[in-house]
C-alpha cells in the first residue's frame, strides 16, 4: 500500500486490523502512526487503549490484541523491534513465535488494531514477513521525490507564516538533506531568521543552515574546479576534523567529477539543466550551477579526473596505497588536470 492510500484511508476513518509500517523516511512514518492513533484512540483515554511492545513473543502479542479496550471500538498495539522482522528474537523461540502469529493474523479480532513498526526496511526472507503479506496492510515509506518534498516544505513554512519558492527549496533540500526530521529543524532555524520577512531567500540558507557531507564535498569540489587550492584543502581538513572517512570523501569526490562528465555529455547533446538532473537523479540547483562550469573543461580532461579518483580509490583499496594522505593526492591532481585546461 502506498502512503497516500493509507492517510486517505485514515481521513475516511478507515483502519485495517493489522498493519506493517516499513521504509528509511520515519518522519512521515511516525506521521502515519500518530494519525492512527487520533483515530483510533479517544480523547483522554490514549494510554488506557495502547499498547507498546518491545520484540513481543507471540502469546504476549496476542494477550495484548485479545485484551479489550476501554470505552474505545479499538485497542492499538504497536510492536516495534520485532526479531521476527528484522533480525533475530531475543529470549523466545522465533520459528514457534511467527509460526502462531501468522496463524493468529488469519482472523484477528475485531477490538484490535496491530501496527508492526519497521525501522527501515524488513527482512523480506523472514516467515512472519511472508505471512504478514497475506493478512495484513504493508505501507511502504519512501524518501519524498522532489515535487513532494517541495510540496511538503511549503506546507511545513506556511504553518510558520512562511513562504518558499519552488528553486529555493531545492537548494535547501542540496544543502541540507532530504532527512525530514533533520529538515523539520531547519526550517524553524529559517522561520527565526527571517523575522517579519515573508519569504524564504537563498541567503537565509547559506546564513544558517547545517550542510550535509554530500553538499560539503560538492563545495571541495565547486573550489577545487576554481583553482583555489588554499579553500579545497581547508574544506577537506574540516571534513576530515569532523571525523568523516578519507575513502568516503574520496568516492564521494569521484561521484562529483562522474557528475560533471555526466552534464557535460547531455548537454553536448542539448539537453538542459532540469531534463538533465531528472535523467541523471541529481538536485537541479546543482546541475544549473555545473551547466555553466564544465564549459571550461573538454571531455577529455572531465574523464581525466573521474579516472584519477578511480585510480586512487582501487590503488587504496587493493593495498598499493595508504589510506593517509590519498585524498590530497587526489585533489593534487585534480588541481593539476584544471591547470592544464583553463589560463587562469
Amino acid at each position: 500500500m502506498e502512503r497516500r492510500v493509507f492517510f486517505d484511508q485514515i481521513a475516511q476513518g478507515k483502519a485495517a486490523p493489522c498493519y506493517v509500517l516499513e521504509g528509511p523516511e520515519e518522519y512521515i512514518k511516525r506521521s502515519a502512526l500518530d494519525a492512527l492513533r487520533k483515530l483510533l484512540l479517544p480523547a483522554g483515554l490514549e494510554d488506557m487503549n495502547e499498547t507498546r511492545l518491545n520484540d513481543p513473543d507471540a502469546d504476549t502479542l496476542i494477550a495484548a490484541a485479545e485484551t479489550l479496550p476501554f470505552m474505545a471500538d479499538k485497542r492499538l498495539v504497536v510492536v516495534q523491534e520485532s526479531g521476527m522482522l528484522q533480525g533475530r528474537a531475543k529470549g523466545y523461540d522465533e520459528a514457534r513465535s511467527a509460526a502462531a502469529l501468522s496463524e493468529y493474523l488469519k482472523n484477528p479480532p475485531d477490538t484490535a488494531c496491530i501496527v508492526f513498526y519497521v525501522r527501515d526496511k524488513a527482512d523480506g526472507r523472514k516467515k512472519l514477513y511472508a505471512a504478514l503479506k497475506k493478512s495484513a496492510e504493508i505501507v511502504q515509506f519512501s524518501p519524498l521525490e522532489d515535487r513532494e518534498m517541495t510540496r511538503w516544505i511549503a506546507q511545513y513554512l506556511k504553518k510558520l507564516g512562511k513562504q518558499i519558492s519552488a528553486p529555493t527549496c531545492q537548494e535547501l533540500t542540496f544543502t541540507a538533506g532530504n532527512d525530514l526530521y533533520a529538515l523539520s529543524g531547519e526550517l524553524q532555524k529559517l522561520a527565526a531568521y527571517a523575522g517579519d520577512r515573508a519569504e524564504i531567500l537563498p541567503e537565509d540558507i547559506d546564513a544558517v543552515c547545517v550542510r550535509t557531507t554530500a553538499y560539503r564535498v560538492y563545495d571541495l569540489t565547486n573550489t577545487l574546479m576554481r583553482g583555489d587550492a588554499k579553500g579545497a584543502f581547508t574544506l577537506a581538513r574540516a571534513l576530515l576534523k569532523d571525523g568523516e572517512e578519507p575513502l568516503m570523501l574520496l568516492a564521494l569526490l569521484q561521484g562529483e567529477c562522474r557528475r560533471m562528465l555526466a552534464v557535460k555529455l547531455l548537454r553536448a547533446d542539448g539537453a538542459q539543466p532540469d531534463a538533465i538532473a531528472a535523467k541523471i537523479g541529481a538536485p537541479p540547483f546543482a546541475v544549473r550551477q555545473l551547466y555553466a562550469q564544465v564549459t571550461r573543461y573538454t571531455e577529455e580532461k572531465l574523464r581525466a579526473m573521474c579516472d584519477a579518483c578511480m585510480e586512487t580509490e582501487y590503488r587504496v583499496k587493493s593495498g598499493r596505497l595508504p589510506l593517509e594522505g590519498a585524498l590530497e593526492k587526489t585533489m593534487l591532481q585534480l588541481l593539476r588536470i584544471r591547470a592544464e585546461e583553463t589560463d587562469d
